[in-house]
Formats: C-alpha cells, structure tokens, sequence
C-alpha cells in the first residue's frame, strides 16, 4: 500500500458566497469565468490556462465550496389535508387565484391538459429550460426561457415541439405541478390539485457536469444536479415574482446528504435570507433517508477509538462518506479492507488529498480533511472509495482532542450507491436532507393519508444542531398525479408531500392578502401557522422528529391564526 498527495484542485467549477463586488472581483482574477447567479452568490470557472491563478483566488476567498449534488425525493390526500375544503368555500373560495408556484426541477409537460384552461391556452407564465441553450433569462449565461405567448403558439400548433422544445423526460416536475396546482378543465378525467387556480413557473435543471460526477462517483443514468445551478434556479423564481408582481410559493423537491446538516450550506445561507421575504413562501422536502443505513452518529473520549463498519454492495462503483466533527474536537481516521489490509492511522494534512492504493484489491481510498472548516468552524472528513471491494468496510475513527465528542457521518442518497451500501450499525436520526436543516426552513416529511401510517422512508431530524425536524407531515404515499404523455401514475415520497404543502401555502397567501391579513405572511410565519394547526395523534408527544408538529390541516391552521 503507497500513499499519494494531491491538491484538491481537482474540479473546474466552484461556489463562493461572499461580500466582496462582482466587479472587483473579476478585475483582480481576470482569467477566472465569475458569475453572480444570486445576491452574493457566483460561480467560478476555471480555464485550464488559470489554475494558478485560483491558487491565488482560492488563498483569499476559502469559503468556496464545490458544488454538491442533489437528488429527486420521491418514490385521499387533498381531503384529508383540509385543502379540497377551501375550493368552493361558501365565504369565499380559496384556489389559488393570483398565487405564483414555482418549482425547481426536472421540468413540466406544458402539453398536459392539468395545467391548461379551457380554451387551451396555457397556465403556465414561464418554463425556463438551462439544458436548451439559445435565450437565457435576462441576468444568467445559460438556458433558454419560454413565455406563456410561445407556450400558447406552441399548443395551438400541429407540433408544440418544434416551437417549444422543452420536455419533462423524467416526469418529477411535471407529477409535483400536478398534485400542487393542476387543474383539467376538459372534464376528461376531472383531475384537481391542491391550488388549480394559480399561475404555474417552472425551473427544468440541467443535469450535473461530467467532471462533478467523477468527482462524486456518481453515475451518468443518475438524476442529479448541482448546488449553482438549484440556486441559479430558485433566484430566478424570485425575480420573476417581482416582475410580475404576485407573490410565489416555491416547492423544492430534491435533497442532498453532502454537509454538516446545520444550516450551513451555501444553499441554506441563501434560502434563509429570503425566510424573512414577504408574500414568498419556500417548501422543502424532508427527504426519503429515514430507512436508508446512511447516517452513523458517534460518541468519543479523548484518546479514544470508535470503529464503525459499512456494507459495501457488489457492484458499488464507489463513494465518498463525509465525516462532521463539533468544534473544536478534533479526528483521524484509519481504514481497513474486508480483506483485512489496513491502512493506519492517516495524519491530519488540511486541505490536501492523501490517496492510498491497496496492493491486494482494485481499491483507491482518498481522505481530505479539512480543520477547520470555513463554514462550520469545525472538522469535515471526506472519505472516498473507488472501486471498493465488497464487503465489510472498518474506518476507526480516534479522539485526538476531544472536548464535546460527537461526530456525524452520512453516505451518499439514495440512487446515488447501491440499495445495500449502509452503516452497519445506522442511526435513523439526523437524516433530514439538505437543504432543509437550516433553523426557519418549513420542511414536510410524508404519510400515508389511507392508514395513517409515517412513510418508513421519511427522514428524521434533529439538525445536528437540535432543531425539530420536519416541521410537519403530509400526504406523500401512492398519491396520484399527471405524468407526461398525458397519462397518470403514483409517486411516493417526501416530494410528493411537500408539493400537497406547497398547494395548502398557496391557499393560506391568498386567504392572508385577499382578507388583509398578515400582509408580511413569509416562510417563517406560515411554518409557524402550519405548525399551529397541524393534527396531534392522541398519545403520541409533540413535536417529535418523525412527524414534526403534526399533520398538515389547512383548515385548522388558519382557524388558529
């Protein structure tokens, strides 16, 4: 076994959150491609002629961050979430009317007749597609937008396609706009959402880069998608909103287990500066990790050793485990094959890939530590394998210095590994995804509105740093929704609840502006009313981490107000 150095320079694309202008920027780092895709936010480029120069960059702005990469969450809900209730209300119907819903996902099949109206035009304002190239929107370098005029062209022509080519391969998007705000006005299969009135926005991802990837082990048939570009794509709901004077709910559908779990990911920092926006609500999806063997919390003494397995699958190409320590502990690892090869205790270089080949298997282990880290102030572990062999996998993990003594693990998300890649020993706690462990996010985990049992799958909180997680549950088990073709199918998962929980936020802004009440409603405040009213199960204590406050009841949250 021989170990390797390298720098961990190894992507061309990064994020940066900071406060320094675009301008100065770019004239201090001229052959560096910099980009702002939100207030504060840009993403850097670099061409192969100007890595020495991001050494420079990176030597002054360190809080820069790879972009990490996110999954889809999924897998009589309406009513029995009091939102069908408020449809035909006899004091005044609740639909959705004059309510923006803005998803960022795999795109819609704008041909579907959910979300047309009768004279089939269109109720979809914009689709800005990133994976078509041609006319980005106005402020971002890539996509193309498509007004509701050339939606309209398109569907009154003999090939909507060839005027607007944007489809929906994967049907995510288009299922969540279903369950949320469709709405058949053709009386051909009556199909309602939660908020059939409103105006619909869509954000279709482009897929992850090759080099992010290989750099994940993520495969090429993956959905996935990066952290730039899913904040590139919220940004733009944002303005559009502003443009077009209506307020917006957003509903995000994906999950990440790549962070501290804490609220400090760049995409977190970002979307708790708009929790406080008013007339804008954000919706997350709790994630489907609840069951999955991808999170191990630890405990150790100073001077101590704590060593965990993991099941490595036949077939798993390969991984990274990500390692949190609190502050200010601090952690080395070692690494043992199922094979009985032993790599000994590994010597904290910061910020330096130390690769290690094993002379009996086709394993490539790489760690990097980094301490401390300049988003958490603590200690972050990366761990990855390539090639492992499967099998029984032992990392040791030793108490260096040690005050607090508590360290967090995740493996990747699910569809990112094999089914059987898992800690040995799993704690199901902790396992709400990111972007949803930051303290004012509303996060919606799922159930099933038949039986009223939790979904198995739903994540768990707390946030590493003790916050109840999710805040509520929703319907998300074998709900019905549009798939493209124009055909109808079942999804289960966390998204499929907090697309039922975005329709229910678009019904409570109506209710708050149209009656002039709480006219500053934002994501904060609506969490607190769903929180409020959501139904308690006799004999179970709240809140609790599997159900959060309880389960959403649109009618009794605005009751409660």
């Amino acid at each position: 076994m021989r170990q390797e150095e390298n720098p961990i320079y190894i992507l061309a694309n990064y994020v940066l959150g900071n406060f320094v202008p675009l301008e100065e920027i770019r004239a201090g780092y001229p052959n560096l491609i910099i980009n702002e895709i939100a207030p504060e936010i840009y993403t850097i480029e670099i061409p192969p002629n100007a890595t020495a120069e991001f050494e420079t960059f990176y030597s002054r702005f360190n809080i820069i961050t790879e972009p990490v990469l996110y999954g889809l969450n999924v897998i009589e809900a309406l009513n029995v979430s009091n939102i069908s209730t408020f449809h035909n209300y006899p004091y005044g119907s609740l639909r959705g009317n004059g309510i923006l819903i803005g998803f960022v996902d795999t795109g819609i099949d704008y041909t579907n007749t959910v979300f047309k109206n009768a004279d089939n035009t269109t109720r979809i304002i914009e689709i800005w597609d990133q994976t078509i190239e041609g006319n980005p929107p106005e402020g971002y370098q890539y996509g193309t937008v498509y007004t509701s005029t050339e939606i309209n062209q398109a569907l009154s022509s003999p090939d909507p396609y060839e005027i607007v080519p944007s489809r929906d391969e994967i049907g995510h998007g288009t299922f969540l706009a279903g369950v949320a705000a469709g709405n058949d006005q053709t009386g051909e299969t009556g199909y309602v959402g939660g908020a059939p009135d409103s105006e619909i926005i869509m954000v279709k991802l482009r897929q992850a880069s090759a080099i992010t990837r290989a750099s994940y082990l993520i495969s090429e048939d993956e959905p996935a998608y990066q952290t730039n570009d899913i904040i590139a794509g919220v940004s733009y709901l944002v303005r559009a909103s502003l443009r077009f004077r209506r307020p917006l709910v957003i509903c995000i559908g994906l999950g990440s287990n790549y962070g501290a779990h804490n609220g400090t990911d760049i995409i977190e920092n970002y979307l708790d500066s708009l929790s406080t926006s008013s007339a804008l609500i954000v919706v997350t999806a709790a994630g489907n990790e609840g069951g999955s063997g991808h999170h191990y919390r630890g405990e150790i003494v100073q001077g101590g050793e704590v060593p965990l397995e993991v099941n490595v699958a036949e077939g798993e190409p390969g991984f990274s485990i990500f390692m949190w320590v609190d502050i200010p502990d601090k952690m080395t690892i070692s690494v043992k094959s199922p094979l009985g090869q032993v790599i000994a205790r590994i010597p904290i270089v910061s910020e330096v890939a130390q690769t290690y080949r094993f002379n009996l298997e086709q394993t490539v282990l790489t760690v990097v530590y980094l301490l401390p880290d300049p988003r958490t102030g603590g200690e972050r572990v990366r761990i990855k394998l390539q090639s492992p062999t499967p099998g029984l996998w032992t990392i040791t993990v030793y108490g260096d210095f040690v005050i607090n003594g508590i360290f967090h693990m995740w493996l990747p998300r699910r569809g990112f590994i094999q089914a059987n890649t898992r800690f040995l020993r799993p704690d199901p706690q902790n396992t709400v995804q990111i972007p949803g462990t930051y303290q004012y996010s509303f996060v919606v985990g799922a159930y099933d509105s038949v039986d009223g049992s939790v979904y198995i799958a739903s994540s768990r909180g707390p946030t590493t740093d003790n916050i109840i997680s999710p805040d509520i549950i929703a319907p998300g088990v074998n709900v019905e929704g549009p798939a493209p073709g124009g055909r109808f199918t079942t999804y289960t998962g966390t998204s499929v609840a907090a697309a039922i929980a975005s329709s229910a936020a678009v019904l409570l802004l109506q209710w708050a502006l149209r009656n002039q009440y709480i006219l500053s409603m934002n994501t904060r405040t609506a969490r607190s009313v769903f929180m409020r009213g959501a139904k308690r199960q006799p004999g179970v204590q709240y809140p609790n981490n599997i159900e959060g406050y309880g389960r959403l009841d649109l009618q009794a949250s605005i009751n409660n107000i």
